[in-house]
């Protein structure tokens, strides 16, 4: 049996705040994506689509070994 060769998905945080007079309060939304880039794009299409305004923080990755949270708001954002 021949095997597809597919992406694999991963969970991604994106923690956010609304911003000035509530920098104190930060959120996350999570999505599943095959990269942190993706992710981001779906965090950007949510936003507009509820027209909703605040600032991304950071954008992280699970590492489901460790389960450590691993930062890729670089990758994400120089993509765009």
């Amino acid at each position: 049996m021949e095997q597809i060769a597919m992406e694999r998905i991963w969970e991604y945080r994106i923690k956010y705040n609304p911003g000035r007079g509530h920098a104190a309060v930060n959120s996350y939304h999570y999505f599943n994506a095959t990269t942190a880039h993706e992710a981001y794009i779906f965090e950007t299409e949510m936003r507009k689509h509820r027209d909703q305004h605040y600032q991304i923080i950071s954008i992280e990755r699970k590492c489901p070994y460790s389960n450590l949270w691993i930062d890729e708001t670089k990758d994400a954002v120089t993509n765009d």
